[in-house]
């Protein structure tokens, strides 16, 4: 992202964010289910796996041809005529999304991270290099979606490779029909999903042009990037693992304290970080171009890392088989976004910033219902992101504190300054972190010693 950025205009990434409120909109009635119907059930027979991947497949083939369709009716409805081009090319991904379904489901329920990890590994590298070198050919635009279509590819090919399934022409009809129920709890979440990731794209891009949509979308993906890269990985993980002891309530309780103390201890000093040296951070990977981003994403940097815990959410919900449950609460939460995205977006920029951080409130409020479904209490909430918070609170300061005596003491080049807040907010979280969060910290060395003995 930060080669990209120095290589293109904010203007070639709010195109892509136009075009990708359309195919985010197109996924929604991809989230049907089928994978999440194979990990979380205990039992599961080769016929209904062949009639989930025979659905996921009709499925994508559909969503290709809708998008495709759309396509020639997004250019008037975003009024730029880049983003229907982009469709036609973009649309592809739904298919060859939908071939990895259950191959991708496969490797999780037989607890296959290691190989899963590899996989995403290859995908990403193959889309930022695809991504960088068409970029420094001049192709503009263009090379952010050659660089999603090559991680595509890339993806189905391993994990079709790697997972040791080939499907045959069986389809259950009954078995399809026993699924609708969970099914459709599972299609309303994705489509009030879309809604909370997307309202505030629309609404920048609609009102304020590509180019400031461009500065929002960059600030919001580096700290959703970061998230994303961790969070989604554990939620993969978790799922499987919480199906698998939801009839042992300790072992469940346990697991989610301890996920959730590691996801505090990690995210939320890092959303605060990114915040604190946002200046530094914004000037040197990104260049002088960006600097008007940098309030943008100190906001979004905080409301980020203090929701980052909230992810256990959804495996919890989905472990439990509360999905309908999880439809209602969200629904409720998505008409409050609605609500402050349309409020925030009178003030700018900056207006839709500070919903997403007012937003992280309503996000805790879901958070205390799904501990609730385990009989754990508001104190548990308190025990996870507690001392992280206060730590980090102490980063932020000394950061704050120090800013002036680095530049003017230190060093006056960008980098090293940067680099230098960087290690010195470091080392406060840390010593700050073995006083008030003793706990966290056992957890994450027991979680170190056990990566290092299966490495070896």
């Amino acid at each position: 992202m930060a080669v990209l950025a120095r290589l293109l205009r904010p203007a070639d990434f709010g195109h892509l964010a136009m075009a990708t409120v359309v195919t985010e909109l197109a996924a929604v009635f991809s989230n049907f289910g089928f994978g999440s119907i194979l990990i979380q059930r205990p039992r599961v027979s080769r016929i209904q796996i062949d009639t989930m991947h025979w659905s996921a497949a009709g499925l994508g083939l559909t969503l290709t041809t809708l998008v495709f369709v759309l396509s020639y009716l997004s250019g008037h409805f975003f009024q730029n005529a880049m983003v229907g081009p982009l469709l036609r090319v973009l649309c592809l991904c739904f298919i060859l999304e939908e071939l990895t379904m259950v191959p991708r489901s496969l490797l999780a329920r037989r607890m296959q991270f290691k190989l899963d990890f590899l996989i995403q590994a290859a995908t990403q590298l193959s889309r930022v290099a695809t991504a960088i070198v068409m970029a420094l050919q001049g192709m503009g635009v263009w090379s952010l979606v050659a660089g999603a279509l090559a991680g595509s590819v890339v993806q189905a090919c391993a994990y079709w490779a790697l997972s040791g399934y080939w499907p045959r022409p069986r389809f259950s009809r009954s078995f399809l029909r026993s699924t609708w129920r969970t099914n459709g709890g599972h299609f309303g979440n994705g489509i009030l999903f879309f809604i909370n990731s997307n309202l505030d794209l629309f609404l920048v891009g609609r009102r304020l042009g590509a180019a400031l949509l461009g500065q929002y979308q960059n600030a919001r993906s580096l700290t959703d990037e970061i998230r994303s890269r961790m969070v989604q990985p554990l939620q993969r993980v978790l799922f499987p693992a919480f199906s698998a002891i939801q009839n042992d309530t300790d072992r469940f309780r346990e697991g989610i304290l301890r996920s959730g103390r590691l996801l505090a201890l990690a995210f939320i000093p890092m959303g605060l970080g990114v915040a604190a040296v946002a200046p530094e951070l914004v000037r040197v990977l990104y260049g002088d171009q960006w600097l008007p981003m940098i309030p943008i994403l100190q906001v979004i940097a905080i409301a980020t890392g203090l929701s980052a815990p909230y992810s256990i959410s959804s495996p919890i919900f989905n472990a439990t088989n509360r999905v309908g449950l999880s439809f209602r609460l969200f629904l409720a939460s998505t008409l409050i976004t609605i609500a402050l995205m349309l409020y925030g977006s009178q003030w700018g920029l900056m207006g839709v910033a500070w919903s997403r951080l007012a937003l992280a409130g309503v996000g805790l409020v879901f958070f205390r219902i799904s501990l609730g479904l385990v009989g754990m209490r508001t104190r548990h909430i308190w025990q996870i992101m507690g001392p992280p918070s206060i730590a980090a609170g102490a980063m932020w300061w000394l950061i704050g504190l120090l800013r002036d005596w680095v530049q003017s003491q230190v060093t006056s080049n960008a980098s090293a300054q940067l680099g230098c807040l960087i290690g010195l907010g470091a080392a406060a979280y840390l010593s700050a972190s073995l006083v008030l969060s003793a706990q966290h910290m056992r957890d994450a060395r027991v979680a170190v010693s056990k990566l290092r003995g299966e490495s070896k």
